[in-house]
């Protein structure tokens, strides 16, 4: 984060780079981390996209048509979660989760949520990306049931067609 003047650090919009919120955030740190003589590079692969509507929309990597694009052979698995136990005792039932993977690795590349609280339950699939762990570890970890969150194990058993909850 330090600019072509020694010393002096930019984080935020000012760097060109993406101008979210929680990107100047990080920048932040790793800018301050640097200052105090501790060298960490700023990593852009994993970044979650949110948009804070009703039901909330949260993205994070590539698209399927995206990954596709790249050369990977696609696997997707997806929930509705109008077929989520807390979403039907709460009456939110808008919405779906969408994970992308490679089929011969298993590698999440992508994931787009559309349900209540979204922005909070993408953090999962971003720590899943930056470990570069499979989609079976999702699916494989106990989840608190009923909880919302519970949709990205759902999906994530639907990649390989495992999903029994699925409307």
């Amino acid at each position: 984060m330090e600019t072509s003047v020694k010393g002096i650090y930019a984080i935020g919009d000012v760097t060109g780079k993406i101008q979210l919120a929680h990107v100047a955030s990080a920048q932040g740190l790793v800018a301050a981390s640097n200052a105090a003589g501790f060298i960490r590079t700023m990593d852009y692969a994993v970044v979650p996209g949110c948009i804070y509507t009703s039901p909330e929309i949260a993205t994070v990597g590539l698209t399927e048509a995206e990954a596709a694009r790249r050369g990977h052979k696609v696997k997707v698995g997806k929930f509705p979660v109008g077929a989520n136990g807390k979403s039907m005792i709460e009456g939110e039932r808008e919405g779906i989760i969408k994970i992308i993977t490679d089929s011969e690795t298993g590698k999440i590349l992508g994931a787009h949520i559309m349900a209540p609280r979204a922005t909070d339950m993408i953090s999962e699939i971003c720590v899943a990306m930056k470990l570069e762990a499979p989609v079976k570890e999702i699916a494989d970890t106990i989840h608190p049931h009923p909880t919302v969150s519970e949709i990205i194990m759902e999906a994530a058993f639907d990649v390989e067609g495992l999903c029994i909850h699925k409307k």
